[in-house]
Formats: C-alpha cells, sequence, structure tokens
C-alpha cells in the first residue's frame, strides 16, 4: 500500500513539473514571439485554423478554388504573406522536442509543442492555395531557400509562372548541407521535383518551364548529383521529350 501511495506521489510531483515546465516555455514563447506578424482573420477564424482545416483535405482540395479553406485563404490575400513567411522562417527548439518527447510518456497532459516541420507545411499549403496571389512573396523566399531548402522550392512552385525565373535560380544553387550521407547539395533536386509536381498539379504547364529544362538536364548529366535525384530527373525529362 505504502508502494502505491509513494508511487502516486511521484507521478502527481512528475506531472506537476512537467506542467510547471510547460508553463514557463509557453510564457518565453508567448515573450519572443511578440515581433511576428499579426495574424490575420477571416470570418472570425485565424489564418492557421483554415490552414489546418484545408491541410486534413486532399491534395487537389488544397488548390481548388471552389474549396471553402481556399477561398478563406485567398480572401485574406497578401495579408498571409508576411505570417506564411514567419512560419517558414522558425527554428527547431530541442528544448521543445525533449519536453513534448517527455509529455508523450503520459496521458494526463494533452499539450505538445507544434513541430517545426508542420509548420513548415502549414506555410507550403498556405502558398498553395493563394497560387499567384503569393508572387510578392518571392524575393523573400529567394533569402530563405538555403535555410529551408526542403520546403521553399516548393512553395515557389506553388505560386506558378511568375516563379519560373526563381526556380531557375534553385536550379542553379550548389549550397551543401553536411549530412550522415556526407555533403549534398539538395536545392536544385529538391526544385525539380517541386516543378514536376506543379505541372502534374495543374499549376505549372511544360511550356511554361521550358528555360529551365537546360538546367535540369545539366543536373541529370552531372555526376555529383544525388543518386535518387539523378533517377528523379532522368524520368521527367523523358516525360518532358514525350
Amino acid at each position: 500500500m505504502k508502494d502505491v501511495q509513494a508511487s502516486n506521489r511521484v507521478r502527481k510531483w512528475m506531472v506537476g513539473g512537467i506542467l510547471l515546465l510547460v508553463m514557463i516555455l509557453s510564457c518565453i514563447g508567448f515573450i519572443t514571439r511578440g515581433s511576428a506578424p499579426k495574424e490575420p482573420l477571416y470570418e472570425g477564424k485565424k489564418l492557421f485554423v483554415w490552414l489546418d482545416e484545408l491541410a486534413k483535405l486532399h491534395s487537389s482540395k488544397q488548390r481548388d478554388p471552389q474549396t471553402d479553406q481556399v477561398q478563406a485563404i485567398r480572401a485574406i490575400g497578401t495579408n498571409a504573406i508576411p505570417w506564411l513567411l514567419n512560419e517558414l522562417q522558425v527554428r527547431g527548439n530541442r528544448l521543445h522536442w525533449d519536453v513534448s518527447k517527455l509529455l508523450a510518456k503520459q496521458t494526463f497532459l494533452k499539450f505538445r509543442f507544434p513541430d517545426v516541420n508542420d509548420r513548415f507545411r502549414r506555410a507550403t499549403v498556405g502558398f498553395a492555395a493563394l497560387g499567384e496571389l503569393g508572387e510578392p512573396a518571392i524575393p523573400d523566399l529567394l533569402k530563405i531557400v538555403d535555410r529551408v531548402p526542403g520546403y521553399v522550392p516548393g512553395v515557389l512552385a506553388e505560386i506558378g509562372p511568375a516563379a519560373v525565373p526563381a526556380l531557375a535560380q534553385c536550379l542553379t544553387n550548389a549550397t551543401s548541407f553536411n549530412t550522415s550521407a556526407g555533403q549534398v547539395a539538395p536545392i536544385p533536386g529538391n526544385t525539380i521535383g517541386a516543378i514536376h509536381n506543379a505541372i502534374n498539379s495543374g499549376r505549372l504547364s511544360i511550356s511554361q518551364v521550358a528555360s529551365l529544362m537546360p538546367a535540369i538536364r545539366s543536373y541529370a548529366q552531372s555526376t555529383n548529383s544525388n543518386p535518387a535525384m539523378y533517377n528523379y530527373a532522368a524520368d521527367f525529362l523523358k516525360e518532358f521529350d514525350q
């Protein structure tokens, strides 16, 4: 009996300690978020609510102008851009990750810190809904492509034809990153994938990206290309040539 009581006291202390830590980190996050752009509203709902609803839908619905959430985001229009750009520039927080991992071991508290990749994906969905309305963001997106190489090429492709010159710059971006597989330059390969996806979704046409084909062919012929992306680029070129 005493062992059970002691175990319950320890559990309560642990939950109390976790709750206190969450409160402290949340307060710090609220204070440091003071410089973030004000989040726009539409019909009384914040932008992130519309985005989270939209993210749950099929990818085809995320670009469909008839989708309610897409209509809401497009109604917000360019006012959404500062907030979406801020979402793409958030930094991962190891302490938040560790606390969320600790919280996952219990069921009393449902709170979890948001994953940075979830915020990147949310911003991508937002730009997909905006489409051509996202054009004013192109210069700022090019400034952060080295920081968020896994997402910015896709965001640019979602903007459509106006982003083709920016995509051309990404195709020649040789910035490399140290990974477990060695030094990798992912931006050109990610850009080819983004262009391919944008063509399949109808956001870009073959004729609109024709000027990008020499750079894609050069990448496909390079011995420094990531093998998986080399094959992807080669398959894309076959589709284009047909």
